[in-house]
């Protein structure tokens, strides 16, 4: 009876987490997006042709989402395997006209692909909860489920085709697994899904590669504990858990990834090559054409990290930042009833991740954008979560109406409603939730354009007399044409700098379309006032230009 009452549990637990991420699951595309299931596309075209040297991209490696994009395409558009047309260059727009060339509409294409990046990622939320429950107790790892899964950020960012909620999701699980098998049950399974985790998350980011770092000084905390409690050196079983967690990494790096079975050297100078000239100098090899350690710089660092704690600031909630209060506090509390020794380790283990993430982007000097330390904001919400968990259980040892069953369900679903009701006013952008008690602390929020509300900029412009004769030039244009009827030109950057270039293009255009506050990297847009403004938490965000308001006078300078 009790494994049935567990197994309805966990079923009632996958429909709360997986119906609202479902809904309008394509109402908007992400700028990203079409990008990656155009190399998913690749991908699944290099496994059916067992051209496995192929299933490569860059410093990513983007494995996990190139496998997802791969399994879209083989439900969505199988017998595409069979028309020999080759790969498709990933920086351009050909992918989505051929799909149309074809019968198939790449929305479509990107709900599939949404579909089963949403279904893992509800299926790793359900395993940590699993897994929290074999450690703690099945209360606490509710709570956490709850308060994580429905905080604002991480549920926008675990809906989309992206690497970032994989990688945070994976290196969570790596933790926690580790964890459990250091200072709960030394069982093979958990160091196996341990290393079997990271990997995963290695697969999907090289950024991940921190979790080596972080598991190294989770097996010298426990070495050390051993010695403190014992007076004895464990260090030589230290290394061998440590390499024994390393071996499992590798092993599942290199069976998941079929380009590992014939070219091991070229996929890894690809990944590790790219990443640290891309995270170091800048740019990638291609660019840089080697690596010089020589022009390594750190000089950012400090001020790249307090920039990614502003940021982290902004997309967490308030119930977060006093759940996090509440964690550190029972790092210090010496009741074990109350908070057992293990659950500490958890808390300090979760933050050593987030701060692990946090520091390898503050190193780096490319493109740091917000979502890239998804892995330091699932670190944070996990022990802020635990914190609630445990401030649950004092408030019931301590208030006898609190500690009744129906009120501690009564608090918990009142902290989960705090939580997911935000999620309400943002639908369906859910990423771009801003903390309100931030604007008094540091000002402006930052602005992120990630291809939201361009979609409504399409509806627009569609609803046009002739609109599928007419040519819009757009800022993330991918974003915008899966909605807009008629020819999307992608607004390049070079248009920026290269004026010969951006007239070219707006003489092929009706419409120009970009996101607010790009007046002083493109000056035309001062002399011209815009037809129509698009809204976002009440500031204009995205701007509508005709294209025969051009001045004169600009052509001919």
């Amino acid at each position: 009876m009790k494994k049935i009452i567990r197994a309805s549990l966990l079923i009632a637990l996958a429909a709360v987490l997986l119906a609202p991420r479902l809904a309008d699951l394509v109402k908007f595309t992400a700028a990203d997006e079409p990008f990656w299931l155009a190399v998913g596309a690749n991908y699944y075209y290099a496994l059916t042709h067992r051209e496995f040297e192929n299933t490569v991209y860059e410093y990513h490696p983007a494995v996990t989402t190139m496998w997802i994009g791969a399994a879209a395409m083989l439900v969505y558009f199988p017998e595409y395997r069979g028309m020999m047309d080759g790969y498709f260059e990933q920086e351009k727009t050909s992918f989505d006209e051929y799909l149309a060339e074809k019968g198939k509409d790449p929305l479509d294409l990107l709900w599939w692909a949404r579909f089963f990046q949403t279904l893992l990622n509800v299926f790793l939320f359900l395993a940590a909860f699993l897994l929290l429950r074999f450690m703690l107790d099945e209360w606490t790892a509710l709570v956490v489920l709850l308060l994580t899964s429905f905080a604002p950020y991480l549920f926008g960012q675990s809906r989309m085709l992206n690497h970032e909620s994989m990688v945070g999701l994976f290196s969570l699980l790596a933790v926690l697994s580790l964890t459990a098998y250091l200072f709960f049950k030394p069982q093979a399974g958990l160091l196996i899904l341990s290393g079997a985790c990271a990997a995963f998350a290695n697969l999907t980011k090289s950024s991940a590669i921190v979790l080596c770092a972080v598991a190294a000084a989770m097996i010298f905390v426990w070495a050390f504990a051993q010695w403190r409690e014992t007076r004895k050196a464990r260090w030589g079983d230290a290394l061998k858990v440590y390499f024994s967690w390393i071996g499992i990494l590798l092993l599942v790096y290199f069976l998941s990834w079929p380009g590992m079975w014939v070219a091991p050297g070229k996929m890894l100078s690809e990944v590790y090559a790219n990443a640290f000239s891309f995270a170091f100098q800048g740019a990638q090899i291609s660019i840089t054409r080697e690596l010089q350690p020589s022009q390594f710089r750190l000089a950012s660092f400090g001020r790249d990290f307090g920039g990614f704690l502003i940021s982290i600031g902004w997309r967490t909630a308030p119930l977060t930042w006093l759940g996090l209060l509440a964690a550190l506090g029972f790092l210090f509390h010496r009741e074990r009833s109350l908070v057992p020794p293990l659950a500490k380790y958890a808390i300090a283990f979760l933050l050593l991740q987030a701060l692990a993430y946090i520091g390898i982007f503050s190193l780096a000097q490319g493109r740091n954008q917000p979502h890239y330390i998804l892995g330091a904001h699932y670190g944070l919400e996990f022990c802020a979560a635990l914190g609630w968990a445990f401030l649950l259980r004092w408030l019931g040892r301590s208030f006898p109406a609190a500690g009744k069953t129906r009120s501690q369900y009564a608090l918990l679903a009142l902290l989960a409603a705090a939580q997911a009701f935000p999620l309400l006013q943002d639908a369906p952008y859910y990423f771009t939730y801003r903390n309100p008690l931030m604007s008094s602390v540091a000002g402006a929020p930052p602005a992120f354009f990630y291809g939201e509300r361009m979609e409504e900029a399409a509806a627009y412009l569609a609803q046009k007399s002739g609109a599928a004769d007419q040519t819009a030039l757009v800022y993330f244009g991918r974003s915008f044409s899966y909605y807009y009827p008629g020819r999307t030109l992608l607004f390049k950057p070079v248009l920026f700098e290269d004026k010969a270039q951006l007239i070219e293009a707006l003489r092929q255009s009706d419409y120009l379309v970009v996101y607010t506050g790009l007046q002083k990297r493109l000056p035309l847009l001062q002399e011209m006032t815009p037809e129509r403004i698009i809204e976002l938490h009440g500031a204009p965000y995205v701007e509508i230009y005709r294209v025969s308001d051009v001045p004169v006078s600009f052509y001919n300078e």
